[in-house]
């Protein structure tokens, strides 16, 4: 099935003078739509090749690019910052922006949403407020409660006042502890914690938009929306008929190694969530979507999503 892409601009609800670059994979027939939040220090075009599958597949994508990623990026000095205000906020209102964007042009398919690394805690976040908007959500690279993130964030919201500009020592703290484990790998780099596809790293450390480094405003705001997608009762408000689907690497980091995952799966179960599925792929690290085997992991996320539509 043939599709095409169309890229624009769209206007923030919040502030107009900023603008969110997007980019809509539309199929000559659509049967569902899917919304693509990607990761910290990454950007949208890194999904074309995935959204193109799913388009290819008659779902209609939509991926944009975030505050201070990508192409949403008007100033250098707007790179790896948010906003100074309610960040948090302002990542959530964005992503429910773009939903209805895409649900405005496709209003009577079901709705999917996708959210991956830092974009999962935006997904999980926003489905805390508008999830009668999603037919059902796949979370991927995503993580459970992280110990000592309040001491984490009250340094960070201090640093965030004093300094939000600043690039902080974290981003090369937050390197090396995702790579711990990965040290004894012969090709060992900053991206090891990544992906153990060497194609998907060495595109990622050639890709002048992504690596970027995060200020003390975006690191507050990532451990933030962390906080709130992971509490105990973070899913309370979502109806417990509500669809998802985990997927992860066994050996993400940002996962716990799978076990944040699996805490996070179980915890809906034990919470009264019918429709929780989780597909774990052994040694796969925090790239899923991006490792050798990307065509089974989508297939697998595609045929999840064609039994929802029914």
């Amino acid at each position: 099935m043939a599709s095409f892409r169309t890229s624009a601009y769209l206007p923030s609800k919040i502030n107009s003078e900023s603008q969110l670059f997007y980019n809509l994979f539309t199929p000559e027939t659509a049967k569902a739509t899917l919304l693509i939040v990607h990761g910290m220090q990454e950007h949208s075009g890194r999904y074309t090749e995935i959204a193109e599958y799913f388009a290819n597949h008659g779902v209609a994508v939509i991926t944009y690019d975030h505050l201070g990623h990508g192409k949403s990026v008007k100033d250098k000095n707007e790179i790896g910052f948010f906003q100074l205000n309610k960040p948090d906020e302002r990542l959530i209102v964005d992503a429910e922006m773009i939903a209805d964007h895409l649900a405005e042009q496709y209003p009577d398919i079901p709705h999917f949403i996708m959210g991956h690394s830092m974009g999962s805690f935006i997904t999980r976040c926003l489905l805390q407020k508008a999830s009668s908007k999603f037919t059902g959500a796949i979370i991927t690279g995503t993580g459970g409660p992280l110990p000592g993130i309040d001491a984490l964030r009250g340094y960070l919201s201090l640093a965030n006042r004093i300094a939000p500009h600043h690039r902080t020592f974290l981003n090369s703290v937050f390197t090396k502890v995702n790579n711990k484990k990965f040290k004894k790998d012969k090709d060992f780099g900053d991206t090891s914690w990544l992906s153990i596809n060497p194609k998907n790293r060495r595109a990622f450390e050639q890709d002048n938009l992504c690596g970027i480094p995060f200020t003390h405003n975006a690191f507050y705001t990532l451990f933030t929306v962390y906080k709130r997608a992971t509490t105990r009762n973070w899913a309370a408000s979502i109806s417990p008929s509500f669809p998802f689907l985990f997927v992860s690497g066994q050996n993400d980091p940002i996962g716990d190694f799978s076990k944040g995952v699996m805490l996070t799966v179980n915890h809906l179960k034990a919470d009264g969530f019918q429709d929780v599925d989780a597909k774990i792929y052994p040694e796969m690290r925090h790239e899923i979507l991006n490792e050798e085997i990307r065509e089974q992991v989508l297939s697998e996320i595609y045929d999840w999503m064609l039994k929802h539509c029914r």
